[in-house]
């Protein structure tokens, strides 16, 4: 999304997209960086879905989103943790970071970069950000065939806060993006609405070869590629996991 919309999503996203992955991604990152060890930098940490699980695990993660709404947002769920998290503004194409060993690009946030020239900017942030032998690991969900639609459709109605949440979205397929509206409604215990808001985004979903070639152009190689969150590669996956290493 763009930062305004994620801005305006912080106070439901634990409810929203926050539970939407349908995988435990988090188990995922938290032992890939257990092995690893040394400094985790996560790009487009949010409102700290992965980070602050793994930070309470003992690992020294840091984490750049360009949403002041959703840092904001996890400094609040950090502190009822007693956690106290290194996270600052940034964007997958320029941030600041000591040199790390992991760099990770969770839950599909490569497709808020929709173009070839943003995707070349983010490997030479990424590596200009890792040390000799760091990696680079990157997630996204596998493109399906998307057609556009006119009407809002529903895609989920959660409780929330005592009360319910509603999302709804309409797309619109320009070339190679996919133009999404988003409708969130608010609602109380009896389903009257008490806030409603929309949010505008493009994303681009790139294909597993798309991503290793443009990775290969840039510098690295391809270490290993897993589906959702395993070793293990299906026809059926959703997401696919790269590993990235410096050439």
């Amino acid at each position: 999304m763009s930062r305004e919309s994620y801005d305006r999503i912080a106070a439901v996203y634990a409810t929203d997209m926050g539970q939407s992955m349908a995988f435990d991604d988090i188990g995922y990152y938290r032992a890939l960086c257990q092995q690893r060890g040394g400094r985790t930098l996560e790009l487009g940490c949010g409102t700290g879905r992965i980070l602050l699980p793994l930070m309470a695990s003992g690992i020294d993660i840091a984490g750049i989103d360009q949403s002041p709404g959703m840092l904001g947002q996890l400094q609040q769920d950090a502190k009822a943790l007693r956690l106290q998290p290194e996270v600052s503004l940034g964007s997958l194409t320029a941030f600041t970071t000591p040199p790390c060993n992991t760099i990770l690009a969770p839950y599909a946030v490569v497709t808020y970069l929709t173009d070839a020239s943003q995707l070349a900017a983010f490997f030479l942030a990424v590596e200009q950000s890792l040390i000799a032998d760091g990696m680079l690991v990157v997630d996204t969900f596998i493109p399906r065939p998307v057609q556009s639609f006119s009407d809002f459709r529903q895609d989920y109605r959660r409780p929330h806060q005592g009360g319910i949440l509603q999302r709804e979205k309409r797309i619109t397929v320009a070339g190679d993006c996919n133009r999404i509206e988003r409708r969130y409604t608010v609602m109380d215990a009896a389903g009257l609405v008490e806030q409603s808001w929309t949010t505008l985004d493009e994303i681009r979903p790139w294909t597993e070869a798309e991503l290793v070639n443009s990775a290969i152009a840039n510098g690295f190689c391809v270490v290993a590629n897993h589906g959702n969150y395993t070793a293990n590669r299906t026809a059926n996956d959703q997401f696919v996991t790269l590993h990235f290493a410096l050439a």
